[in-house]
Parts: C-alpha cells; sequence; structure tokens
C-alpha cells in the first residue's frame, strides 16, 4: 500500500494443481480489488505479470486490468532474461463494472457475465 499516493500492488500465488482452472485466483482477485478499492479507497491497483504466465494475464484481464507497459528482462530464470507485463486498474474503471468488464469475444449486451 502506497497511502501518499493511494495505490497498492497487487500479487497472488496459488500453489498445487488442485487450485488450477477453479477459478480461485479470479475471485480472490475480485475480493482484494472490492476491499482496495471501496473500503480502503485506493486510486490505482497494479502488478507485474510475467511473459510465462499467459493463464494468469487472462485472470486479471478478465476482472479488468488493463496492460500498461513490458518490462524487459525483468526476471532471470533458468539462465534466461524474462520480460513482464505491468497491469493495472483504476477505482473508477472498477466501480465502472465491479469485476466483470466486457471482454472481446463475451456475452457483453446480453447480460450474461464471463466466468
Amino acid at each position: 500500500m502506497d497511502a501518499d499516493n493511494l495505490s497498492a500492488g497487487f500479487r497472488i500465488l496459488l500453489i498445487g494443481l488442485d487450485y488450477f482452472c477453479r477459478g480461485i485466483d479470479t475471485e480472490a482477485t475480485r475480493l482484494v480489488l472490492t476491499h482496495s478499492c471501496e473500503p480502503v479507497g485506493r486510486h490505482r491497483v497494479e502488478l507485474g505479470v510475467y511473459a510465462f504466465n499467459p493463464r494468469a494475464c487472462r485472470v486479471y484481464e478478465k476482472v479488468g486490468f488493463l496492460h500498461e507497459c513490458p518490462k524487459r528482462q525483468e526476471l532471470l530464470g533458468d539462465d534466461a532474461l524474462i520480460d513482464a507485463h505491468l497491469m493495472a486498474i483504476l477505482n473508477e474503471e472498477w466501480t465502472q463494472h465491479c469485476g466483470y468488464p466486457e471482454l472481446p469475444g463475451s456475452a457483453g449486451a446480453t447480460g450474461i457475465v464471463p466466468n
């Protein structure tokens, strides 16, 4: 939490195959954002996601995070430098859709919320 700038960083880690593909990370992200944007009053929540983790990137897009910029060669892993992507969501974006933005290929105007 950066109280002076009304911002916060976010990171989540799920360990174990039992937790994958069950929506736990999506729901946990929505809960953290609900708390960060509403009662705590953060204006901005940001995170970094590594290029080798497109599933995590999809989760963050699904709840409304937007890509802001690449962070080139941020992580050294297995003798290779790995890029990361900076993503963020602003309070007014969260307030507008509460974690259910219209996504490309989603139901959109039908009122069906994407998983």
